[in-house]
């Protein structure tokens, strides 16, 4: 029979062709109210012989032949090269390969400077070698990061950051980039002339008269004001503005127990890798700035959050899923925020666990880090990620290196977690979580009360109708998977969010 003359054929043809048609009017007609993403269709490729690299980083840093501390050092020179790779000409943009955000292309690229600063920082402040050797060739930590921050701070530099609007994307990269010059502030704050710390001071401070989302934002600005303070940059008429965002912040955020809610979302991880990450470092940089409750507030925390972690990771949930490895931060904070809640042998242990976990699971390629739970995967990735923004995995190691330099961690023999000792179930009354370990099977359960009842939500998978949508309106369409990520009833390591498969992102390893 021919093909064409089947009339079942004839219909399913029609079909696709009737159905690619309402995608496509769809897909223009939400276009009218939205530009296309600036830089949509550019992409970077890998650099030449990143395979190799990707396999040298995984062999050696599940391996137990070499120290922590060297092994360690092999992701800091992983991450060192993927930025060094994927530099723009003058430095201050870093373009890794990969899914571009909503915010165009040269957020981007600011995204991959400023998530990665803050590491590099954090390892030369360690009195480590400023001069990094990667594959037998020697770099100048502190040169490229003038280089990058004296051209994204320069009006007339084409590669120059941009002016920060209202609630943009810059406010998020410019905390990391204040942060960064704090941290390093002893190796490379000095290197920059008098002019070009001015011009990099106007660039953060366009942040404090900008609008901002009300949730975990609020704290941007802080960070960056108490920041320059410690660079010793004292603009006191935004005092009482950065002193009424903070008071606002904890009496309308905060639950109890350690706990905050970050709305549009509510509960969920951004306590760990954002809230508390910038409120210890509010605490490192002036530790008069408001140590009972930060202090007090991070060993609540603490008190529940120990019990996350496994060999098996955690049960992840909510937004942001890409930053996972970034979730041991407050363990390792917790060392010297509360140390009669954390030792340094339960931190590292959290920390190891986690790292060897993703890093088992392909979660490195490319010089960087996936954009998925395991392998890249636009059905969990958010519309406001870019290629580098999954690099917030890294606050994990920003801070297991700073930690380092006052208490020996990665000498330490590492403790037992809770799940390796025994069964256990704990409960938080404040934001309605069990958390429950089951030793035998090294399995970590969280059951959410509230959501007791719900239906177990699949994750909606990003498809080839996403493709098309994304190749007429040339923006970003990815499954909105709130029901997935927030209202199922219970998130197991057993059962991840996502399972170490096949990606379906073009051109993934």
């Amino acid at each position: 029979m021919n093909f064409f003359k089947s009339k079942s054929m004839k219909w399913i043809i029609i079909l696709i062709i009737t159905a690619l048609c309402v995608v496509m009017i769809r897909a223009k007609l939400e276009n009218l109210s939205h530009k296309a993403i600036e830089g949509w269709e550019q992409t970077s490729q890998p650099f030449h012989g990143y395979q190799e690299i990707d396999e040298k980083i995984k062999s050696a840093f599940i391996t137990d032949n070499q120290s922590s501390f060297l092994r360690y050092q092999k992701l800091f020179e992983y991450f060192t090269l993927g930025f060094i790779k994927y530099r723009s000409p003058n430095g201050s943009l870093i373009y890794y390969p990969g899914a571009n955000s909503l915010h165009g292309r040269k957020v981007d690229g600011l995204e991959g400077f400023a998530r990665f600063f803050p590491l590099a920082a954090v390892w030369m402040s360690s009195e480590h070698r400023k001069n990094v050797e990667i594959n037998n060739v020697k770099f100048d930590l502190i040169q490229l990061l003038h280089q990058g921050i004296v051209a994204g701070t320069d009006l007339q530099n084409p590669e120059y950051w941009g002016k920060i609007q209202n609630l943009d994307q810059r406010i998020v990269e410019a905390a990391d980039i204040a942060l960064g010059l704090w941290i390093s502030r002893d190796h490379l704050w000095n290197t920059f002339s008098s002019q070009e710390r001015q011009k990099i001071v106007n660039w953060l401070e366009q942040v404090m008269d900008k609008k901002l989302h009300d949730n975990n934002w609020l704290l941007f600005p802080i960070i960056i004001h108490k920041s320059l303070e410690g660079l010793g940059v004292s603009n006191q008429k935004y005092d009482k503005l950065i002193n009424n965002l903070y008071q606002n912040y904890k009496e309308k955020y905060y639950i109890g127990d350690g706990w905050f809610n970050d709305p549009p979302k509510g509960v969920d991880y951004y306590n760990a890798w954002a809230i508390h990450y910038i409120l210890f470092w509010l605490d490192q940089i002036d530790p008069q700035f408001d140590p009972i409750f930060i202090r007090k507030t991070h060993a609540e925390f603490l008190n529940f959050y120990r019990y996350f972690f496994s060999k098996n990771g955690f049960p992840a949930m909510g937004r942001s899923i890409c930053y996972r490895m970034a979730a041991p931060a407050p363990i390792l904070t917790g060392t010297m925020l509360a140390p009669k809640e954390i030792s340094p042998a339960f931190a590292f242990r959290a920390l190891d666990l986690t790292w060897r976990f993703f890093v088992e699971q392909n979660s490195l390629q490319k010089g960087t880090v996936t954009q998925g739970y395991f392998t890249p995967n636009l059905s969990l990735l958010d519309s406001y990620s870019g290629p580098g923004g999954c690099l917030w995995s890294l606050r994990s190691l920003i801070v297991a290196f700073y930690i380092d330099k006052f208490i020996p961690l990665w000498n330490s023999t590492p403790d037992k977690l809770p799940i390796e000792v025994a069964d256990f179930s704990e409960f938080n009354q404040s934001i309605g979580w069990r958390i429950k370990g089951n030793k035998s099977t090294q399995t970590i359960e969280l059951e959410i009360l509230k959501n007791q009842g719900n239906k177990y939500s699949k994750i909606k998978q990003y498809g080839i109708i996403d493709q098309i949508k994304e190749l007429i309106a040339k923006r970003p369409f990815r499954p909105n998977n709130y029901e997935a990520l927030y209202r199922r009833p219970s998130y197991s390591t057993a059962t991840p969010i996502s399972k170490p498969v096949t990606s379906n992102f073009p051109g993934s390893t």
